[in-house]
C-alpha cells in the first residue's frame, strides 16, 4: 500500500491573559491538552489501533528524554525535523485510557515568537500529529492505520484541514528521509544529500 503523510488536528485550550503574564515575566509558555486518541474514528475518518499508536508513542518518548522532540509552526513541506522550523518542544506524553495527553513548551525561536504573538492575542491554536504510513478501508468506510505507521512529531497549527501531500521514501539508514514531489527534484536531491552527509 502507498504510504502518505497522515495529519490529525486537536484544538488546544488556554488562557491568553496567563500567556501574556508568562511573556512579561520571562517565564516559559507551557501548553497541554489531548494530542492523539486510539481506537476511535477521528474527524478525518481514520482509526489508529491502540497497539500501533502505543508503539509509536513509546518510541517518541526517547526523543522527549533527549530533549529533541521538536515541532514546527504549521506543517512543513518535508517530514524531516529541522531546527530552523522549531517552534515548540514536546515535554510530556502520557496515556489516559485511549487518549494521549501531552505537554509542550513554546520556544523562544523565530517561529516560537510568532506562535507567542498568536497566543497572546487569543488566537485559536491546535496540535496536529505528523506521521507517515498507509491505511486500509474497513467495511464501515473508516480508514484503519496500518502497522507501517511512523510518527514524526506534533506541530502547532491553526488550520485543521487535511493535507493530501504524498511523500516519497528517498533514503533509509537508521532513519528515513522523505521529500515532497511538488518541490523541484534537483533542490530536493541536493538538500537530501547534504543532510545524509551530516549523519557521518
Amino acid at each position: 500500500m502507498e504510504k502518505r503523510l497522515l495529519i490529525e488536528y486537536r484544538p488546544l485550550q488556554y488562557n491568553s491573559a496567563l500567556i501574556r503574564e508568562s511573556i512579561q515575566s520571562g517565564g516559559p509558555i507551557i501548553l497541554s491538552g489531548v494530542f492523539s486518541e486510539a481506537g476511535t474514528r477521528n474527524e478525518n475518518g481514520r482509526i489508529y489501533p491502540k497497539e500501533i499508536l502505543e508503539r509509536e508513542v513509546q518510541k517518541f518518548q526517547d526523543m522527549i528524554q533527549e530533549n529533541r522532540a521538536y515541532g514546527a509552526l504549521d506543517h512543513p513541506e518535508s517530514s524531516i525535523i529541522e531546527l530552523g522550523n522549531a517552534a515548540i518542544l514536546i515535554k510530556e506524553l502520557a496515556w489516559d485510557g485511549n487518549v494521549v495527553n501531552g505537554k509542550l513548551q513554546v520556544l523562544n525561536t523565530t517561529k516560537g515568537k510568532d506562535l507567542q504573538a498568536v497566543l497572546e492575542a487569543g488566537g485559536s491554536v491546535g496540535v496536529s500529529s505528523r506521521a507517515f504510513g498507509s491505511t486500509r478501508r474497513n467495511s464501515e468506510g473508516s480508514e484503519i492505520v496500518n502497522e507501517d505507521l511512523s510518527l514524526i512529531t506534533w506541530d502547532c497549527v491553526a488550520n485543521p484541514s487535511v493535507t493530501k501531500a504524498i511523500l516519497n521514501e528517498s533514503y533509509d539508514i537508521h532513519r528515513k528521509y522523505f521529500y515532497n514531489p511538488k518541490i523541484d527534484h534537483l533542490v530536493a536531491a541536493e538538500n537530501l544529500l547534504s543532510k545524509i552527509l551530516k549523519e557521518f
